[in-house]
Order: C-alpha cells, then sequence, then structure tokens
C-alpha cells in the first residue's frame, strides 16, 4: 500500500507540474505578444504624429485641405504605411475646425462625421491609423487577432510668450534653467525638438534644425529713458561643461558662496551623455569631445537679418565679456585651453555677452529674436538668457535699473515653447506664459515628465487696475456641487476653482491639458499681494465683474532633480498675426 500510494503521489506530481508548465508558458506568451503589440502601437503612434504634423503645417501655408491631405499621407507613406501592409485596415487623415471637433455628431455608421471635415478655416489635423495584428503565441487560448487604433491631432494655435527666466529669485537660475540635448542624444530624455532620432533609429517626427525661438522685447523709449540705443544679450553658461569632474552625467546644484548673487561659484547645469542605446553610459575624456554638446546663438531683427551668430562647446567658442565688463570699452577674452574641448569651461557659470550681441536698436529694426539650436553631441546644455540696457565697464547686472525703462520691462519669452530642466527635486512655482487678452482656451502641453516628478497644477493671476488691489487669482467657475481644497465660494454662493490639476506625461511621450478663460471673470477682493481674502463664513467677495483682460499661468510642479521636459503654451481665440505656431495636441 505505501508503494502504491507513491505511485500515485508521483502522478499527481507530474500531473500539477504539467499544468504549472502549461501555465509558465502560456504567460510567456503573452507577454511576448503584448510586448510586440505595445511596440507596434508605440511605432504606429510615431507615424500618426509625423501625419498631422505634417498636414497641420501645409495647411498653415497654404489654407488648402486637399493639399494638407496629399502631404500627410506622403508622410505616411514613406513611413512604410499603406492599407493593405502590415495588417493596416483603415489610414484617415482629414482637416477641422477645433469648433466642430469631427466626431460631434458620429457618422452613421460611427466614425468621423464627413460635414465636419476639411472645412473653411480649418485649425486642427488628425490622423487615425487602424490595424489588426497577429497573436503568434496568445492564439493558443483562442486570442489570433488585436485590434489597434492610434490617433494624432495637431493644432495651429497662438503661442503664449513664456518668460526665459523661468522666476528666478537671484541672478543665476536656481530652481529651473533652459536645457537643450545634442542632435545625437536619447528621444526619451527630455528633448524631442532637439534629437535627430526616435531611441529605435528611425527619423524624429518633432525634430527641428532650427531649434527654439525667444522673442526680445525692447520698449520704445529706450533711447529717451536711458540715453543709448545700444542693448546686450547676454548667456549664462552657454557651453556644455561642468568644473571638476567636466565628464560627470549629473551635475550639482549652483550656490552662491561668497555673497554676490549675480553668479554662482560652485555647481554646474550640464549633463554629459552618451548617445543610444545606453544614454546613461559613463563618459571618458577621448570620448567627451564627440559628446559635449555644441550650441549655437543666432540674433535676428524683425527682418530676420542676422545681427550675430556665436557658438560654444567642444570645437569653437565664439569671444566674449564678461557681466561686468563693457564691450563698448574692454577686449572680449577668447577661450582657450591645453585640451581644446575644454576650452569652453571659461563660460562656465558665468554671465557673458558674445561679439555682436551688445547691439544698436538703431540700426538694426525690431522686435528681435534668437534662435537657439544644438549642432552636434549627445549631452545636455543648460543655459539662460537676459536683455540688458548698455552698461558701462565695473557694472553688474541689475534688474531694477538695466532690466527696464521709464516705461516698461526688457524681456525675453519663449515663443510658445521653452525646455526646462528642474535641478532639485522639490515643489517648484514658475511661471509658465502669460495668456492674452481675447483668448478663448489654453492649451497646455508637457513632454516626458517622467522622472521622479508626482504633480503638476495650473493657476493664473491678472492684474487689477480699476480697484488699485493689484495682482488677483483669475477664478474658473465650478458647478454647485464642486468641492476641494481649489473650491471656494463666493458670498452669493457661487463657487469657483482657484486652481486646475493638470497630467504629467509618461517617458517620451506627450500630455496636453486645455482650460476654458472665463470671458466674464469676478474679481475678487485680495490682500494686495495677490491673495484671497475670506469673510467669517470663510467665503470670498466679488467686487467686479469684467472682460478677462489676460492673465500670468504658472505652473506648481513636483518635480525630480535633473527633471528635463518641454512644456508648450498655447491659447485659442482670435488669431494674433506672427504669433501662431503648430502644437501636437493629441
Amino acid at each position: 500500500m505505501k508503494g502504491f500510494r507513491s505511485s500515485r503521489e508521483s502522478g499527481q506530481t507530474i500531473v500539477m507540474l504539467a499544468l504549472v508548465l502549461g501555465i509558465l508558458m502560456i504567460i510567456a506568451a503573452l507577454v511576448i505578444d503584448v510586448g510586440s503589440t505595445h511596440r507596434v502601437r508605440t511605432e504606429t503612434q510615431y507615424v500618426c504624429d509625423a501625419g498631422a504634423l505634417a498636414g497641420i503645417a501645409e495647411l498653415m501655408v497654404t489654407q488648402d485641405p486637399s493639399l494638407a491631405r496629399a502631404k500627410a499621407m506622403e508622410v505616411i507613406r514613406r513611413n512604410g504605411y499603406a492599407v493593405g501592409t502590415d495588417g493596416i485596415t483603415s489610414i484617415e487623415a482629414a482637416s477641422f475646425n477645433h469648433l466642430k471637433w469631427p466626431y460631434e455628431p458620429p457618422a452613421a455608421g460611427g466614425g468621423m462625421n464627413p460635414a465636419n471635415l476639411d472645412v473653411p478655416n480649418s485649425d486642427r489635423y488628425i490622423v487615425n491609423i487602424h490595424r489588426e495584428l497577429p497573436q503568434y503565441f496568445a492564439s493558443i487560448i483562442g486570442i489570433r487577432r488585436t485590434g489597434t487604433l492610434q490617433s494624432a491631432v495637431a493644432a495651429i494655435l497662438g503661442a503664449v510668450p513664456i518668460d526665459a527666466d523661468l522666476g528666478s529669485r537671484v541672478g543665476f537660475p536656481d530652481r529651473a534653467n533652459l536645457a537643450q540635448f545634442g542632435p545625437a542624444a536619447p528621444y526619451t530624455f527630455g528633448d524631442p525638438y532637439s534629437t535627430q532620432r526616435l531611441d529605435n533609429g528611425a527619423p524624429n517626427p518633432t525634430y527641428n534644425p532650427d531649434g527654439y525661438t525667444y522673442d526680445i522685447v525692447v520698449p520704445a523709449d529706450l533711447l529717451a529713458s536711458t540715453g543709448s540705443s545700444f542693448v546686450r544679450l547676454e548667456i549664462f553658461d552657454p557651453d556644455t561643461i561642468n568644473r571638476g569632474n567636466h565628464v560627470a552625467k549629473q551635475p550639482s546644484r549652483m550656490q552662491d558662496t561668497n555673497g554676490d548673487p549675480t553668479e554662482p561659484e560652485t555647481g554646474g547645469i550640464d549633463e554629459i551623455r552618451a548617445p543610444p542605446p545606453d544614454g546613461n553610459a559613463d563618459t571618458n575624456a577621448a570620448q567627451f569631445p564627440t559628446r559635449s554638446t555644441e550650441t549655437e546663438f543666432t540674433l535676428r531683427d524683425s527682418h530676420g537679418q542676422v545681427i550675430a551668430t556665436a557658438r560654444y562647446g567642444p570645437t569653437e567658442n565664439t569671444p566674449f565679456w564678461l557681466h561686468r565688463e563693457a564691450p563698448a570699452s574692454n577686449a572680449p577674452h577668447v577661450a582657450t585651453h591645453a585640451d581644446p574641448a575644454q576650452a569652453q569651461i571659461a563660460t562656465d557659470i558665468k554671465w557673458v555677452t558674445p561679439q555682436g550681441f551688445e547691439f544698436d536698436t538703431a540700426t538694426y529694426p525690431g522686435p528681435y529674436r534668437v534662435n537657439v539650436r544644438t549642432v552636434s553631441g549627445s549631452s545636455e546644455n543648460g543655459y539662460s538668457l537676459r536683455i540688458s540696457i548698455q552698461r558701462p565697464n565695473g557694472q553688474a547686472y541689475n534688474p531694477a535699473t538695466h532690466g527696464v525703462t521709464d516705461s516698461s520691462a526688457l524681456a525675453i519669452y519663449g515663443r510658445g515653447k521653452v525646455p526646462i530642466n528642474f535641478s532639485t527635486s522639490d515643489v517648484t512655482k514658475i511661471p509658465i506664459g502669460n495668456v492674452p487678452s481675447g483668448a478663448e482656451q489654453v492649451v497646455v502641453t508637457n513632454f516626458d515628465t517622467d522622472v521622479g516628478s508626482q504633480s503638476v497644477v495650473y493657476t493664473m493671476s491678472s492684474f487689477d487696475t480699476t480697484t488699485g488691489q493689484g495682482e488677483y487669482p483669475v477664478l474658473f467657475p465650478a458647478p454647485a456641487n464642486a468641492s476641494g481644497a481649489n473650491v471656494v465660494t463666493d458670498t452669493n454662493g457661487n463657487k469657483y476653482f482657484t486652481s486646475q490639476n493638470g497630467q504629467l506625461s509618461p517617458n517620451g511621450q506627450f500630455r496636453t491639458d486645455s482650460y476654458d478663460i472665463p470671458q466674464t471673470v469676478a474679481v475678487p477682493q485680495t490682500d494686495g499681494s495677490g491673495n484671497l481674502v475670506f469673510d467669517g463664513n470663510g467665503r470670498i467677495t466679488v467686487m467686479d465683474t469684467r472682460d478677462f483682460e489676460g492673465g500670468e499661468l504658472e505652473i506648481t510642479y513636483t518635480a525630480g532633480a535633473h527633471d528635463t521636459s518641454i512644456w508648450e503654451v498655447s491659447f485659442s481665440g482670435p488669431p494674433t498675426p506672427g504669433l501662431q505656431q503648430i502644437v501636437l495636441i493629441r
């Protein structure tokens, strides 16, 4: 009997082992198929993005939906996508107007309504690609094919100006800075417009060889207020090298150690990175010259004429002046080093004026702009920008005296988008856009906010010149059942949102939030510093109602240290000549 039981138990063990092995095989098969499906979906999404961007770009130039469709389909075909191949069952490409979306209402048989497509005044472009994907291993459990629909929508929107100093509290970027990767960098490191290829080696559909555009504001009374028609554009840390261990992947936080907050003495804001496939690989001295990024700054007038061009990096460094030196009276510095690739250390964590970047506004008509693009390398160049009136030798920049005229302020704004690196892993509140009056909706898109980030919250403030109380928060009407920490109630029982929660974007992806701007704004009582005043019942008092006068959009962002991401801010409403931009809003 004992032997019989042993034989029976052995048989049961074999049966159980077979069942477990079968289950493990099914799980392994499903994992393989799921991974393959995810790869194909990601690839298809990139093609949708490229098609939508091509279509809207053509529409912006020609206003012709048929030409836009031809351009979108051409880009899709160039990527190897056609109906009847690789399981592709349908490709849809069409323009529409944002006031009438394609599915409002859907067509009789489902899908997009033809009456809403390719209409006059179209300002959006949609691409849908449907594929049936074979399931090679999952078929053993009856799943033979999986359908996937990827979609992208691109838009023509008004570009919202974004303050280039990102709310710095001292003379250098202490919380966040502008940052661009070299063209050979991994796409998923946070800069989709500077990198030439996706991480799989395919062409990057969002690559922009012109880089980022910053508009320069110079008040009309510059000469009358200052006695000079000259201004100087200064760049903080235009190079891609850090002091000390110049091949280190991660920089250290910049600090003022001598009591002079105009420049830091320690730290850095550049990241030395490797190209794909392993962007996090260490860099040695021999690899540094090809991995350090070369950056080009081009200053132009209103006609597009080049005023001056400067380059900083491992192969070229334009002569420059330090921030206490006057280009009109001092000789420029020339960067030199025993190792030519390290000559750029001369400008590290310093404010410099490149040769030609102090210029006469009487000679070159405004408004002005500077284009910043990376031309080689795979590393991240962190930098900042500012515009100043002409200063005599020995004077450090003071925003209260060198950044203003009698009538207004000199300023630099990112044109609708900025690349940002957040230097610390804490809650950061920075201005992200100046929304103009007349805007009906604000659209915020972020890319790759995945490095330790936790949340993003949007608030908007305006300035009350009527009552004299100054800044006040723009309140968004809320439903009667709204509740939460961001909901307030006025003395008449009306509810408002004081902020809007936003989405974070996964690695290598975009996410878009849009908010309707109240066209009639309730102006609440504040304490003179922009803070709401509550009565004994915890309610606010509305002092006035008026048309939306424009406002400053801010983000409260819980970022991870060294988090690089792209932030784009646009608006819909009456078109603003010269401030239109293309945005991927899917």
